[in-house]
């Protein structure tokens, strides 16, 4: 049976499709970037998830299968605590611990995070995509296609420092306020470091 799962960022996060005449207009209609081919049993897997835990205490999504730490929040019970991909779930769970992040309401020198999802700084969201590329399994560049290709993250980061010109007509204070501002920005799009065997 023939079968497309459909990620959102918004409610419902997933649909399982399995109309072939449905998946083949959407597939058609559908940016190509935005279009991953999984391996059945991880579109299997995936449409349990979008089944059954759609509507789990999570901020919203789901936790990737096969892992504790890959999606909003987590279901591990400790640190240590990892799922069956451990290697993916390992670069979930220190994204997860960003020490720089700004969670959904939050605002922060001149920002404010209006997005149901905790956004974190673009060296965090870098070192998790470098995490996954050098994992090169089919679930961690599909967890990387998902999260920087499909969802499109956006990161923050500190703008780049002022030069003496763009100081000019500001206060010392001022100046260095202004210079310290951070901005949001997409994400890096997520690329494989090499093709799998």
């Amino acid at each position: 049976m023939a079968k497309m799962i459909e990620l959102s960022t918004k409610s419902p996060y997933c649909y399982v499709q399995t109309d072939r005449g449905k998946i083949r207009d959407r597939l058609l209609s559908s940016d190509p970037r935005r279009v991953r081919k999984m391996s059945d049993e991880s579109v299997d897997n995936l449409a349990k998830v979008c089944n059954k835990d759609i509507h789990s205490p999570h901020q919203g999504g789901f936790i990737y299968p096969g892992t504790k730490w890959c999606g909003p929040g987590n279901k591990a019970k400790n640190y240590t605590d990892l799922g069956y991909h451990y290697k993916e779930d390992t670069c979930c769970r220190e994204h997860d611990r960003c020490p720089k992040s700004l969670g959904k309401g939050e605002c922060r020198k001149g920002i404010c995070n209006h997005s149901l999802f905790t956004r974190s700084h673009c060296d965090c969201d870098a070192n998790f995509r470098k995490c996954l590329q050098t994992a090169n399994t089919e679930t961690a560049n599909t967890i990387g296609a998902i999260f920087f290709n499909i969802v499109q993250v956006i990161c923050f980061k500190e703008r780049t420092p002022c030069t003496q010109w763009q100081r000019n007509g500001y206060t010392k204070d001022e100046g260095d306020e202004l210079c310290a501002r951070i901005h949001f920005r997409p994400s890096e799009k997520y690329v494989p470091l090499m093709p799998l065997p």
